[in-house]
């Protein structure tokens, strides 16, 4: 008993390290690949693969045979000669596809950001020239105010004048009024005088020729 787990240990250690180091390979696309129960075709199929399924290899026999795990977790034996270390052509053409695909939906969601972009710039250009637009109106407005405050200035200042000349027409014409209300009352105090001293310069020459 003792010999025989003897002999197994080394078993042991040969099934447990190929687990650390397992790499995943592919099965070769010219046909279905049987995975054995066993490292050889005495063994019974335990499945067939199609081609290009990746395999998980556990571990090498050296004699032409690996042991592999399907995606499936279906563990058996494969012939070493029917693993590739790539995908095989007709898959690597579906990723290739796969990616020109994605490369195309790049494309196009690149050139949809690029049309957003344009038109968001073209907006922004259209919002700048109302700005400008607007800036314009707002400068000629208040261009329009300063003139209208400085007419209205004008005219409040030429109806001052006016008011002015108002008052010194009046003026003149009160000073013009006097004037003639005076000359008037000197004109009829002259003719009063003359009245008064005419008849007694009269009489006095009367006197004299009547004492002649």
């Amino acid at each position: 008993m003792k010999r025989r787990l003897f002999w197994l240990l080394p078993w042991a250690f040969a099934a447990q390290a190929p687990f650390a180091q397992a790499e995943t390979r592919y099965a070769t696309d010219a046909l279905p690949v049987p995975i054995q129960k066993g490292p050889s075709l005495e063994f019974r199929i335990a499945k067939m693969v199609p081609g290009g399924t990746p395999l998980e290899v556990l571990e090498s026999d050296g004699k032409g045979y690996s042991r592999v795990r399907t995606p499936e977790g279906v563990v058996g034996w494969i012939l070493s000669r029917y693993l590739m270390d790539q995908p095989i052509p007709r898959e690597r053409v579906a990723q290739l596809e796969a990616r020109v695909a994605g490369f195309e939906n790049e494309t196009r969601t690149l050139r949809e950001d690029a049309k957003a972009l344009n038109a968001t710039r073209d907006s922004l250009n259209r919002c700048s020239a109302d700005l400008a637009a607007v800036r314009k109106s707002a400068s000629q407005t208040l261009a329009i105010e300063q003139d209208n405050r400085e007419m209205q200035q004008a005219v409040t200042a030429a109806r001052e004048q006016q008011r002015q000349f108002q008052l010194e027409n009046e003026s003149l014409r009160n000073q013009a009024a006097r004037n003639w209300f005076l000359a008037g009352g000197g004109v009829a105090l002259g003719g009063l005088l003359m009245g008064l001293l005419i008849p007694r310069l009269s009489w006095q020459r009367r006197r004299r020729w009547d004492q002649l």
